[in-house]
């Protein structure tokens, strides 16, 4: 078999994708150890929270992405000396380089998998658990797992790019947008909502709407490139990986910002004085990818109006009882 030759400009726009996962795996780095921060401590001070106070279930899986993204990495370097060691690439060392390529797409998607999840799951919650809500981003999630399936069985062919493979996985990122954009909105819709109904929450409510819209703006603006480099593919194969590379850790990066943000948010609201209202602890706990309490979880805009309602009719009644 003929050595295979990897032209020098494709190796140096690889060696860029390299150099940009690096950089971008720091920043991800930084921003974990301050979600974890969050996740470990108490709102104030240094203390560690007790272990019924700790969500079990956001530190596994922030440490599950930490995983995933970490040997994406360590595949992406080990790739990249594959390619730059040797001027010939023979074919125990060509198909190594598809077997390190085949197993970072798998980790790549799996990770933006668990974070399209997560923010359906945020979605759910904060409609109050409506599956009218999260029916359309779940179906889209659900066709995204039967497209890596096929894209894994047709990428295994003898011909990796196949039209197969190259409709389903621009399929794949298409889905993976478009859960990104309904859920963002539609959660940012719902706390806007929520806080015209608190004028007395109003404040911490539209900053938490702030939030939630700007990590998810800057997860879409590394996304949409990403979309329209896979139409480009393969001809603009570099500039795909680098789009690739840079979306796939955005996603963790935004997954931490949004935790850390929260957090903030949360110990400012609890050191103004006083312990928040439900309506608040629902939309903290919501947003932050948790589920609400049971003293919490039946808070719904019908409650709010129930209220209101009761509030108005004991006035009412009041009034009455004075007038007699």
């Amino acid at each position: 078999m003929a050595p295979t030759v990897i032209p020098d400009s494709d190796v140096q726009q690889y060696l860029i994708g390299v150099m940009l996962q690096s950089f971008f795996y720091a920043l991800y780095l930084v921003s974990l150890v301050h979600a974890f921060r969050w996740l470990l401590y108490e709102e104030e001070g240094w203390t560690l929270k007790s272990r019924n106070k700790v969500d079990w279930l956001l530190l596994t899986i922030s440490s599950f992405v930490c995983m995933f993204l970490t040997v994406d990495l360590v595949f992406t370097v080990l790739l990249q000396l594959a390619l730059t060691e040797v001027d010939q690439i023979d074919i125990a060392i060509f198909s190594t380089c598809c077997h390190l390529t085949i197993f970072q797409i798998v980790i790549e998607i799996t990770t933006l998998l668990i974070t399209d999840a997560i923010l359906i799951i945020r979605c759910w919650v904060v409609y109050q658990r409506s599956w009218r809500v999260a029916f359309f981003p779940l179906m889209l999630w659900l066709a995204n797992v039967v497209l890596f399936i096929v894209w894994f069985i047709s990428y295994m062919s003898p011909n990796p790019i196949n039209p197969v493979s190259l409709f389903t996985l621009r399929l794949c990122y298409c889905c993976t947008c478009t859960i990104n954009l309904y859920a963002t909105t539609a959660i940012v819709y719902q706390l806007r909502r929520v806080a015209r109904a608190h004028s007395s929450r109003s404040s911490i409510l539209y900053r938490i709407c702030r939030t939630v819209a700007t990590t998810g703006i800057l997860y879409t603006l590394t996304s949409l490139p990403l979309v329209v480099m896979a139409f480009l593919f393969p001809e603009y194969k570099p500039a795909y990986v680098i789009c690739d590379t840079v979306n796939v850790l955005m996603a963790g990066i935004t997954f931490n910002l949004l935790l850390i943000r929260v957090g903030q948010l949360r110990a400012d609201d609890n050191g103004g004085g006083g312990s928040p209202d439900e309506s608040a602890s629902v939309v903290f706990s919501t947003v932050a990818f948790g589920v609400p309490t049971l003293a919490t979880n039946e808070f719904s805009m019908d409650s709010v109006s129930a209220h209101q309602k009761g509030q108005t009719d004991a006035k009412g009644v009041g009034s009455m009882s004075a007038s007699k």
